[in-house]
């Protein structure tokens, strides 16, 4: 092991400085080659600073906030002898004292510069109005000195009512204990049932129906729109339609953004009309093992106007082919988009996240199947409905 002094790399073309927004390993923590030691804001953007090697951290040697320049010294860190790559290395004996002048003339020379002329507010505050996509002018600090926190941010982000969406065949009861997750993270929440679907629902033949009929179901007022499958897609068309009402938007394992979807998943739910065939069909969304009394329950539910659901299905989809597309739709959102995708998906490929815009915040969760948000349904309830008061106090 060597003790080693981490510099502020190249992040951009343009970058001659930055400014560190968040640490996000603690001095004493040890981390793994390419872990995220710290984020930095540059002039184009927020970035993340990784790890060369795998180490400890021994001192930080700028704080959130500073200002700081191109290869200037960031922290004092332990790592692999045959792994160090700094141009300012210690000696490997036990004692730090060779190394600790050598740091302290490296901040004296260029110490780093407070911010100025700028909005005071915490990074985690600035880190999340970015993920919001909000400006921080205008909003009232309730930090120390009336900084801004990450709390005064969601605050003014998260008014409104959660709208969840379904996917096809499925209905409102399909999300299980999601509602419950945002309701204790203090959002008012509504789960619509997709067009078709549930007794007595009006079929609709067209993905532009469906989108209009839902229009007539929403609340009033400021809403984050929350889908899954085809529900994501209608989610996504809904956004444009509605404009600055819609706060966010998180889709799951969106519909519409290829022309991939599996033909036999369709085929073997619209002909589901046992419980066996149910099972068969729903075990190829991967959302785990269901018992022979939910079976049953759900059999006669998915019974219960399933030729609407079939006339949908065939509407949206055809022999393997999509035959919608959103991906204008998310081009244009008014909000902050984020997708999450299981990477086992045997409905829709998760590859399809390569035609999301630039903006999207893109989750891939490791073999997840079609279900993401069953398989973490705390990553699920933190994008729709962020914490940032459990991070931060100020």
């Amino acid at each position: 092991m060597g003790r080693v002094i981490l510099k502020l790399p190249r992040l951009g073309e343009t970058m001659e400085e930055a400014r560190v927004t968040e640490w996000i390993v603690a001095p004493g923590a040890s981390y793994r080659r390419g872990d995220v030691l710290l984020e930095v804001e540059t002039d184009k953007t927020v970035v993340e600073v990784p790890a060369l090697a795998a180490g400890t951290l021994l001192e930080r040697l700028v704080s959130e906030g500073d200002t700081i320049e191109l290869d200037q010294p960031i922290a004092e860190v332990e790592q692999e002898a045959d792994e160090t790559k700094s141009d300012v290395p210690s000696p490997s004996g036990p004692t730090r004292e060779p190394t600790a002048p050598d740091a302290s003339r490296a901040r004296r020379a260029r110490a780093p510069r407070p911010s100025a002329d700028r909005v005071p507010a915490s990074p985690a505050a600035r880190a999340e109005a970015r993920r919001l996509g909000v400006s921080l002018d205008g909003i009232r600090g309730t930090g120390r000195r009336g900084r801004i926190t990450a709390a005064d941010v969601a605050g003014g982000a998260s008014d409104g009512t959660v709208v969840l969406i379904h996917g096809l065949y499925d209905d409102p009861s399909g999300w299980r204990g999601l509602p419950a997750r945002l309701a204790k993270r203090g959002l008012k929440t509504t789960a619509l049932a997709l067009p078709g679907h549930g007794a007595g629902a009006p079929p609709v033949d067209s993905f532009a129906a469906a989108a209009e009929q839902l229009l007539e179901h929403l609340p009033a007022g400021p809403i984050h729109l929350v889908g899954h499958s085809l529900g994501a897609a209608l989610a996504a068309r809904l956004a444009t339609r509605l404009g600055d009402r819609v706060r966010s938007l998180t889709l799951f394992a969106p519909a519409g953004l290829g022309a991939k979807i599996d033909d036999g998943f369709l085929t073997s739910m619209a002909k589901a009309r046992d419980p066996e065939a149910l099972r068969a069909a729903i075990e190829q969304l991967d959302g785990g093992p269901i018992s022979d009394v939910a079976l049953r329950d759900r059999l006669e539910r998915h019974l219960d106007g399933l030729e609407g659901r079939v006339l949908l299905a065939n509407a949206v989809a055809r022999h393997g082919v999509q035959q919608i597309d959103v991906t204008g739709d998310l081009a244009s959102a008014p909000c902050p988009v984020s997708v999450v995708f299981g990477t086992a998906d045997r409905v829709l490929d998760w590859r399809d996240v390569a035609h999301l815009p630039a903006e999207a915040r893109i989750h891939l969760i490791p073999g997840a199947g079609h279900l993401p948000h069953l398989v973490r349904p705390d990553l699920a309830a933190a994008l729709i409905a962020p914490r940032p008061d459990l991070a931060e106090t100020a």
